[in-house]
């Protein structure tokens, strides 16, 4: 049975892979798809009649997920053809009013839920299949009022680049998504006490077309490529941050 498994796919950015990896990649028995809510993974299901579905309503901030994760792909034996790590969260303002709860959960989804994943998933994948991790921007440079954020998408970053490298020779394309701003959820919180309206430097940068980022990293993930900025505006940036140093980088990149 040959499958692609994407996380985070109730919504935003996971929603649109779903779509298009369902219409890239017709030959697929299965597409597993990942969120917490189980109405909102049914109800995408149900966009796309033809293409079959495995609906998994697991929190990837919980251990006991990954262990019904490890059951079911010992279970069933897939062929993994595509993993989609894009689950994530972003609690942004100051890091001493953001909860620790909060602040642990950014780390428990964005940067050791994709580690877990992958080494539930490479068992069982093989020559030519792909790894899409879901990194951002935010991960080129810190940013004061998204330290933790930022810090775990630089952690995703490096994984990405040094997986790369490692599963190169087993013929297993790795790619990191650094993105910039989307139209999806993650990127309408706001910091803890602050007005709906008030605007920070991210308000004012370009939007990504998700239908596009999302047909053309699996285009590239192919290519054996290690890192994709989509749109020229995000790829200068991710430029101007490795020839400036962080020190200065920071008093422009606050959020």
């Amino acid at each position: 049975m040959k499958i692609a498994i994407i996380t985070g796919a109730s919504s935003g950015l996971g929603h649109q892979y779903v779509h298009t990896v369902a219409k890239k990649m017709p030959t697929l028995d299965e597409i597993w798809i990942i969120a917490r809510r189980k109405d909102r993974l049914v109800q995408l299901a149900e966009e796309m009649p033809t293409q079959r579905f495995r609906a998994l309503p697991y929190d990837l901030t919980d251990a006991e997920s990954f262990h019904k994760l490890q059951g079911l792909l010992d279970k069933e034996k897939p062929q993994v053809q595509l993993l989609i790590n894009n689950a994530g969260v972003l609690h942004n303002g100051p890091v001493a009013s953001v909860p620790i709860e909060q602040q642990q959960q950014m780390i428990a989804l964005n940067a050791i839920a994709p580690v877990m994943m992958v080494n539930a998933v490479l068992p069982y994948m093989q020559r030519h299949s792909s790894i899409i991790n879901v990194a951002s921007v935010a991960g080129f440079t810190p940013s004061p009022n998204m330290v933790v954020y930022g810090a775990t998408k630089a952690f995703l970053l490096f994984y990405t680049k040094g997986l790369h490298a490692e599963l190169r020779a087993r013929g297993i394309h790795v790619l990191a998504l650094a993105p910039g701003n989307m139209h999806t959820a993650l990127f309408s919180a706001t910091a803890p006490g602050d007005p709906a309206d008030k605007k920070s430097i991210v308000d004012y940068l370009p939007f990504l077309d998700l239908p596009k980022i999302t047909r053309r990293s699996l285009t590239i993930a192919k290519m054996d490529c290690m890192v994709y900025t989509p749109r020229l505006f995000y790829k200068l940036y991710r430029t101007l941050t490795t020839l400036v140093p962080a020190s200065v980088m920071t008093r422009f990149s606050k959020v």
